[in-house]
């Protein structure tokens, strides 16, 4: 099975996972090979003179690499030398046993020669060059000479990218013949003229082996002590033609499976394409009520503050919102905020026993204060003991969902088009995904068509959004009036406050001030339009409160702090062409690793 045909089938299993090519080492970090390039100079003698240079990427610190090199059929090592070549610069390395830096070691048994490279790197880039001279490996016989010699084995850490592997005869061969084995994504390139045969893949997995077949005549390898009274040729190229023909009918097969995988992709794509197009021209749920533009709104909310804060931003109230309906209390003459002896601090006086059926108060009042008052300094030392932080904690979280839950009640959400607006927005997000990928895998007119059903998806899917809402018509004007409520606190300043109404109005519209986090923007307009004698007239003993003190934000603070320990671990044929499959029993073959 090709790649695409991988991806697509992935894709179709679960969309949704991310793929990653890069494998842990064992070291501390990862690393990638990033090429491997060998090149085997076959001399007359039947040796084969081998330069390998593989390229680390290393991510992470890492001590040295190392490389196996197997020795089946192999008689003979010699000549061996390792160097490295980092930022430009190569350096020889010297054969040591103490493991110190720069230096390499081999250990050699019958089957295997291993080579470990100790130098020291961190993300960086290293090329190690590995030089070695193996015999046995060529067999002359009668009418052919045979090189069949597995160049790299499986059993790497990480997979190989950019392989290439040239093999140079020592002079041009008019009856050269080449097979190489390995994952049928390579490609074998025969220069007679050249005597030359190169072998290039993009990737070689850790699973995967790499094997070079070759023929030539014995003269090219005159002076190889390898020789057998045998007549090999015919044999040989017979084997090689029926893997050929394996590994043909192999990719044809895959090649006709990936048409079949790609026809059903197709049709799943314009099917869900074609669908949610449909979902969109049917135009299911609610249309927008046409209302004007926002405009200014002096009326008094018909809500608490708390509560129009939970209705407008459809969310929890936060601690500002909480301190917002203190206030309204207050106006209310329920309870009395004072302000006290030392910096920043506040005394909240019970006057309406009424409230302490309320959970939150009657815990502030009963367990932080002194059952009639509390001050926010003792409301601060509530974090020194996890206890009664976490216990406040979710007094305040029950108070919170209270108030969503009456701010619910008036039943201003349309449930069923806020789901629609909610599966509009995922299905666009997942058909343009899909979209997006079968424009990559496909060509031609395909392409195209996949890019004009992403525009009239995105077009649609826009124009639903715009033209639906998530409540209810009843809801929606409601939601006007707050938000147009909301505007006029934003623009204060910019229009005479006088025109709104006495003093005294403003004096209840300061808690929604507080609520929406606009009040410091209105205390500064309220400063600037009327004279302190005005301001103290109107707000009373609350003037301190707005315009002297520093209530909001020293009530916010103390109660965010606390209730912040409660919070510390919680929520949420033989010429140029491709590879064949399987095995022709090649000797050698190496792989490796970084340490």
């Amino acid at each position: 099975m090709n790649r695409i045909s991988k991806l697509i089938v992935s894709l179709l299993v679960a969309l949704g996972l991310f793929f990653t090519a890069s494998k842990t080492a064992l070291a501390d970090g990862n690393y990638q090979i990033t090429n491997y390039d060998a090149t085997a100079n076959i001399r007359e003698d039947g040796k084969i003179d081998l330069t390998q240079r593989i390229t680390y990427e290393f991510d992470g610190d890492f001590n040295g690499v190392y490389y196996d090199q197997n020795l089946a059929k192999v008689t003979d090592v010699s000549d061996l030398g390792v160097s490295i070549t980092q930022n430009g610069q190569t350096t020889q390395l010297a054969e040591s046993s103490t493991g110190e830096n720069n230096t390499f070691t081999q250990t050699k048994t019958a089957d295997n020669l291993k080579l470990k490279v100790y130098h020291k790197v961190s993300d960086d880039k290293l090329t190690v060059n590995y030089h070695y001279i193996l015999s046995g490996l060529i067999m002359n016989y009668q009418d052919t000479a045979e090189l069949n010699w597995k160049i790299l084995g499986a059993g790497w850490d990480v997979r190989l990218h950019n392989v290439k592997v040239t093999l140079q005869l020592p002079k041009p061969v008019a009856d050269l013949q080449a097979w190489t084995h390995g994952p049928l994504t390579g490609y074998t390139d025969v220069e007679r003229a050249q005597g030359k045969v190169t072998l290039t893949l993009a990737e070689l997995d850790t699973d995967e082996m790499l094997e070079t077949h070759m023929l030539f005549p014995t003269s090219v390898t005159p002076n190889n002590p390898q020789v057998s009274n045998e007549k090999a040729k015919e044999k040989i190229r017979q084997a090689e033609a029926k893997l050929a023909d394996e590994a043909n009918q192999k990719r044809k097969a895959e090649e006709k499976r990936a048409q079949v995988i790609k026809r059903i992709f197709s049709g799943i794509v314009f099917a869900l394409s074609l669908g949610f197009i449909g979902i969109l021209v049917i135009n299911p749920g609610n249309k927008k009520t046409k209302l004007p533009p926002l405009k200014h709104s002096y009326e008094i909310p018909k809500y608490a503050p708390e509560v129009a804060f939970a209705v407008l931003n459809q969310t929890l109230p936060d601690n500002q919102a909480f301190s917002a309906h203190l206030l309204d209390l207050a106006g209310q003459g329920k309870l009395e905020i004072v302000e006290a002896s030392g910096k920043k601090n506040y005394v909240i006086k019970l006057k309406d026993k009424v409230l302490l059926e309320d959970g939150l108060l009657h815990f502030l009042f009963k367990n932080v204060g002194n059952g009639t008052e509390f001050d926010l300094k003792t409301l601060k030392q509530v974090k020194n003991k996890r206890s009664r932080s976490k216990a406040l904690s979710q007094k305040f979280d029950k108070w919170a969902k209270q108030v969503k839950n009456q701010a619910d009640a008036y039943n201003y959400i349309d449930k069923k088009t806020r789901a629609w607006c909610i599966t509009v927005m995922l299905g666009a997000c997942v058909n343009l995904g899909i979209l997006l990928l079968a424009g990559v895998i496909f060509s031609g007119m395909i392409r195209w068509i996949c890019l004009g059903l992403g525009l009239v998806i995105i077009l649609l899917s826009a124009k639903y959004l715009l033209t639906h809402s998530g409540y209810t018509p009843t809801g929606e004007r409601e939601i006007y009036e707050l938000r147009c409520f909301k505007a006029m606190l934003k623009d204060v300043g910019r229009f005479d406050l006088r025109e709104v109404g006495d003093i005294v109005l403003w004096e209840q519209i300061m808690p929604y001030a507080v609520a929406f986090g606009l009040a410091k923007k209105v205390i500064k307009a309220l400063k600037a339009e009327f004279s302190v004698a005005e301001l103290e007239n109107g707000f009373g003993i609350y003037y301190a409160l707005y315009f002297a003190g520093s209530w909001n934000d020293s009530f916010t603070s103390s109660f965010e702090q606390s209730i912040a320990a409660a919070n510390v671990d919680s929520s949420a044929s033989g010429s140029s062409g491709g590879f064949s499959g399987g095995s022709s029993g090649g000797g050698g073959g190496g792989t490796g690793g970084a340490f």
